[in-house]
């Protein structure tokens, strides 16, 4: 057998330029364009005066963004990666920054991050690259940086608290705080929230900072009442209790993107709700400041977005929406229909609910607990009501149009767009779930993944464009 004949002890002189062993059209390249255009002369502002230099935060943003195409978002390992690999030896400028200066700048600059997710926006629209024709908006569940087992209801909490005002006293013995704490041992066990706080007591028994610890359970208890939750993490307070498309559920945040026709994230949020019913309304406002759109763009989001509000919403602004209810979804989807919410049918001269051969005549309105406002109409002869949702007239002109051969064609778009986009986020970028911790770091996040996507979408593009 003959093989290539190598040299182990080879001395090699390197290239002049780092940027000679790079391939031409490497997409570092672009990252470099695309950063040299944003504008720092904040951060001139910030840095100027007495101290030592700072790394010039073209470099910190050019290693996060190539971080992300990269699978590589530890900072610990960006700032390896400076030391190791050409391409962000390159983009560092032969400089070495600590991993501590690029966590720092990835979470304290959101306002900057946001700014250069919309930069991207107005780069793909200025080169047309933009397909406006049809935007999707989807969302998905993203795992927060929070463990199950620091996730505490009110009286465990409580307890924890009590157990860190404790711990000052350096007497106390650790079985004579778990026991005052939890009474008998074995008694104590007997729930699995018991058991991961006595691990935590015990942990943070050896904590140095104890009033960092109270600080996050004095947060976490502060969310607890704000927001009326029956428990709160410890380690991320804003994250919530969400059930993934696997069904298991975990401590997670929602993420929203609107994406146009041809995969070009116009658009992102990241709520604390369970549920996408009202995003649509906010990520509308999201797209319509980061970009114009044109007179027949064509909105298409799933069931979940179906809420009555939201279709009165789009008829208000003249948007052109596409949204099935969740019986047309399921009957999309191929699967048998197990829901029916609006399985009647309407009078429109003499305001009347047609169920089956019945007539329901108008009764009143009122609102439910959870401030959903309810049209109730009655039949005498049944002696039954029948509860409508308040825009349940713009809810029965959706479901006509998405019965058409038109809505059904316009509404499948949405696997081409949003939900290929969402693929490549978390496959081949690896994003599935925060490193930060708190509702506005996590938005940080997303914005960056956005910026990291765009620029490979335009990148791609233009590749495609110019062959």
């Amino acid at each position: 057998m003959t093989y290539i004949t190598s040299n182990k002890n080879q001395n090699w002189l390197l290239p002049l330029s780092i940027r000679d062993i790079i391939p031409e059209n490497h997409i570092c390249f672009m990252v470099e364009e695309f950063v040299e255009s944003l504008d720092f002369s904040k951060f001139d502002m910030l840095y100027d005066g007495a101290g030592h230099p700072a790394y010039h935060p073209r470099i910190i943003m050019k290693i996060i963004i190539q971080g992300m195409l990269y699978k590589v978002r530890s900072s610990r390992k960006l700032a390896s990666a400076c030391r190791e690999s050409f391409v962000f030896m390159y983009l560092a400028e032969k400089v070495q920054p600590d991993f501590r200066t690029i966590a720092r700048f990835r979470k304290d600059n959101a306002v900057f991050v946001k700014n250069a997710f919309k930069k991207t926006v107005e780069i793909a629209n200025k080169n047309k690259l933009v397909d406006l024709s049809f935007i999707s908006i989807d969302g998905s569940m993203l795992k927060a940086n929070a463990s199950k087992k620091k996730y505490f209801d009110k009286k465990n909490l409580d307890k924890l608290d009590k157990a860190i005002d404790k711990m000052v006293d350096d007497d106390i013995r650790l079985d004579e705080l778990e026991e005052e704490l939890f009474g008998d041992r074995e008694e104590g066990l007997t729930g699995i929230d018991e058991r991961d706080l006595r691990r935590i007591v015990r942990d943070y028994r050896e904590s140095d900072n104890k009033k960092k610890i109270k600080k996050k359970i004095k947060r976490a208890k502060g969310e607890l009442e704000k927001y009326f939750l029956k428990k709160s993490s410890i380690s991320d307070p804003e994250s919530r209790m969400m059930q993934n498309k696997k069904g298991f559920s975990e401590l997670s945040y929602n993420s929203q993107i609107s994406v146009s026709r041809n995969q070009i994230i116009v658009a992102n949020d990241v709520c604390q709700d369970g549920h996408d019913a009202h995003q649509f309304i906010p990520q509308m406002r999201n797209i319509k400041e980061n970009i114009k759109l044109r007179k027949n763009t064509k909105i298409g989001v799933d069931c979940a977005y179906s809420d009555a509000e939201n279709i009165k919403f789009a008829e208000d602004e003249g948007i052109d929406l596409y949204v099935p209810s969740r019986a047309q979804a399921q009957e999309f989807d191929g699967k048998e229909q197990s829901l029916n919410h609006d399985n009647y049918e309407y009078d429109w001269k003499k305001d009347k609910l047609i169920v089956g051969k019945y007539r329901f005549y108008f009764k009143g309105a009122y609102t439910r607990k959870n401030g959903k406002k309810i049209i109730m109409y009655y039949n005498d002869k049944l002696k039954k009501k029948k509860d409508v949702p308040f825009y349940f007239r713009e809810r029965l002109r959706m479901r006509d149009k998405m019965s058409t051969d038109e809505g059904k064609r316009i509404y499948s778009l949405r696997k081409i767009t949003a939900e290929p986009v969402y693929g490549n986020i978390k496959e081949n970028f690896g994003f599935r779930g925060f490193l930060l911790r708190g509702i506005e770091k996590v938005k940080i996040e997303l914005n960056l993944v956005c910026i990291a996507h765009n620029l490979q979408k335009i990148f791609l593009l233009k590749a495609a464009k110019s062959c």
